[in-house]
Parts: structure tokens; sequence; C-alpha cells
């Protein structure tokens, strides 16, 4: 049989190809723009490399409960299996979430038209993570073309809606039970040289402080809603500093993400006019969690500082919500699947990886920790390029990570 990794390098710029036609695909999140022609482009190339593939549609009654900042935009996830395998016992799972932020302030070039200078691909989405279901492809491609027979299945899912949280793709896709594996790896970037085990927990809080209404030259005569978020924002100043005190034993990338993390203000809006006392004040936070931690534990944490400011402040009236709560999920840094990523990295590469804990939330807990699926993220490209301008991926980095995935399926599945 021809050597799968001297084939990955023969059909490189296939792989390319495949990752600039889908960041020319615009599946801006939020709102979920052309979800539906990115899934018929993954359909339709798919079905020409012996797969068996189908569309996962979320019922439209269902968009304000998971996607209601886009509930006038369909859902869809593309879910299949390779056909080359002896039997359809579980194995190996592949994701790749396909929805990319808004392009921000910055791009020098055009986001939705990729373009190689420098040794360099450009476009919006191109690491974080369209990079990643191009290598995808690009497995499963290689496995195609060389009549690759497996003993077990090899699974995929492309998915919406990650960068809101995965409830109307993956956590859906989870929630139907539609998902069956031994393994599961997420092809977020995880460049250079880390593989992820795990990632930390995440917990946003919206405050809304009610306040009086009056003419701002009498303002005592209102309850000014703006002082008391100041209160709060204060208060949660101080559990900031008392977090720094916890730590995680699990291995980061960085010093600073051993400890939890309180990032306030993110979202603030209040007021109307200049000479009115605000009634209304909008304060949100961004809470991030140690493995060791757990969502309900972290917002008690804040209702207790919140308690503490209302006994001390009988006026301070305060309306709190979590839009988001991701609970930490990882897997054991010496299971069979990190070491096999990280031995086949190493072939590869030349260089050991890292086996860490991401300070940033991926899809992968919907798995672990609905599913009981022991699953990491590796992948090519960069975190630091994730939401970037002038986002780009290495070519060489796409096709090397290719070779990972491939050598681990084999390993995995022969």
């Amino acid at each position: 049989m021809p050597d799968p990794l001297v084939h990955i390098e023969q059909i490189a710029d296939q792989i390319v190809e495949y990752c600039k036609a889908l960041v020319r695909i615009p599946t801006v999140n939020p709102p979920g723009d052309h979800y539906e022609d990115l899934c018929q482009y993954l359909l339709t190339t798919l079905q020409g490399l012996n797969c068996q593939v189908e569309l996962v549609r979320v019922p439209s009654s269902r968009a304000e409960e998971l996607y209601p900042w886009g509930k006038d935009y369909p859902r869809v996830s593309v879910i299949g299996r390779y056909l080359g395998s002896r039997s359809q016992r579980a194995g190996l799972h592949l994701s790749g979430h396909f929805d990319v932020v808004p392009p921000g302030k910055g791009w020098t070039k055009d986001p939705f038209q990729p373009v190689l200078e420098d040794g360099k691909l450009y476009g919006l989405g191109i690491s974080d993570m369209k990079g990643g279901i191009a290598s995808i492809l690009g497995v499963i491609q290689t496995l195609a073309d060389l009549r690759i027979e497996l003993s077990g299945d090899l699974t995929f899912s492309f998915t919406p809606d990650e960068e809101t949280g995965g409830h109307g793709g993956v956590g859906y896709l989870a929630e139907q039970r539609l998902i069956q594996a031994d393994y599961g790896i997420i092809t977020e970037p995880s460049q250079p040289h880390l593989v992820k085990i795990g990632h930390r927990g995440v917990l946003w809080v919206e405050f809304v402080t009610r306040g009086k209404t009056a003419h701002g030259s009498v303002p005592y005569k209102g309850i000014n809603a703006f002082e008391k978020m100041v209160k709060i924002a204060l208060g949660l100043q101080e559990l900031e500093k008392r977090l720094h005190k916890k730590q995680t034993a699990f291995p980061v990338i960085e010093p600073e993400q051993r400890h939890p993390s309180l990032m306030i203000g993110g979202v603030v809006r209040g007021g109307v006019k200049t000479n009115v006392v605000p009634d209304e004040c909008f304060l949100s936070i961004d809470r991030r969690l140690i493995p060791e931690e757990t969502v309900q534990e972290a917002y008690a944490e804040i209702q207790e500082v919140i308690a503490r400011l209302q006994n001390e402040d009988p006026e301070l009236r305060v309306d709190l919500s979590t839009p988001l709560r991701i609970e930490p999920a990882h897997v054991p840094i010496d299971h069979l699947l990190c070491t096999t990523v990280a031995t086949s990295h190493e072939e590869i590469y030349g260089k050991s990886p890292q086996r860490v804990i991401s300070p940033g939330f991926a899809d992968s807990h919907y798995l672990v920790r609905n599913l009981g699926i022991p699953t990491i993220t590796y992948g090519p490209g960069t975190i630091s390029m994730a939401h970037a301008p002038d986002e780009y991926i290495i070519p060489d980095d796409l096709v090397k990570a290719t070779q990972v995935l491939t050598r681990v399926a084999l390993q995995l599945l022969a």
C-alpha cells in the first residue's frame, strides 16, 4: 500500500483548495449566515470520498431556546462516516465548527477571498477553524484514494454555532445521541506543538441594576442605576483578587492560566441623556473556571458578592442572568488518545508537544460530559490568529496536521 503520509504531501494543493473554498462561504455568526451553502458544499465533497453523509437540521421550534440571536437563520450540521470500515463498531470521531465571528476592524485583505502571500494563506476563520475542517477532508480523501480499510468506524461532524456556545451545533447532535465513538478529536487550532487535553469552564453573567429616573439638576430625587453598578463592579474586583489564590494542578500554556479569571465589563450600557439620572444599567462579565471548579460554585461566589452589597445598600436592586454556562472538561493526560496524538505529532513535526488545558472552551465538553467520549482538541493553525485581523494559516502546517490526524486514525483504527 502506498504511504498515506506521502500521499498527503501529493494532495497538499487539494487540501489548500478545500480550505479556500470553505473561507469563501461567509458563515458569520451571529447571526448564522450561509450555513446551508457550506453544508451543501461539504455534502457534495464527502459523497465523492466514499462516505455516507447526511444533513441534520435543528427544528425551528427550538430556535428561541438554542439560538435566539439568529432564529431567522436555520441551523444545519453535516454528519457521516467513512465507508471503508470492516465493522460499524464505535471508533474515532473527527469534528469541526464552520461558523466564524464577524470580521473586526484592521483587515487589510478581503476576509472572504483567501489569498496566499509570503507563505501565509489569509482568510476569516482560516485558523479558527476552517483549516481544521480542511484537514479532516484531507484525512478522508487519503483513506478513500488509497482504499484503506479500517477495523472501526471513522465518523465525522461539521457543525455551526461554536462561537456562541454550540447549542445548535454539537450540543444538538449530542442531545439527539447522533455521535457514537470511542475517541473524539475536534480540530481546533493547536499549534505550535500543543495537544489540548481539555478546556476551562465558562460562566457569562449579565447584571441589570434598577434605579429611579430624575432630572440631572436634582439627582438626589432619583436613584442612579449606574452608581449602583459601580458598587457591583468594585465588589467583583475584590472577588477577582480572591480568585487568584486558586490554582489548577493541570498543565497550562501560560502561567496566568493556572488561576481562574474574571473579566468585568465586556458590555456596559446605561443612561439615555446627559441630564437624566439613569434608571437602568447593564454590565456583563466573563468568568473562566479552572478544571477543579464548577459553574454552580462560581455562580454562588458572585451571588454572595451581590447579597453582601444589598445588605449594605437596601436600594441596590439588580437582576442577574447567565446566558452561557459551560463546565470544564478534560481527559487524563496519559489517556491513549492523548498519547497517540502526541507521539504522532512528534513523528511528523520532530518535536514533542505539550499536553495542556486550553484557556478557551471548545465543543469537546459536549462529547466528554454529555456522551462520555474522551475528546481532545488538535488541529492546524494557531489560537493567536483566532478572531484577529488578517487571520492566516501556514499551508505546511495544514499538511502536517493532516498527516498527524491520519496517523492517529490508522493507529487507533487499523
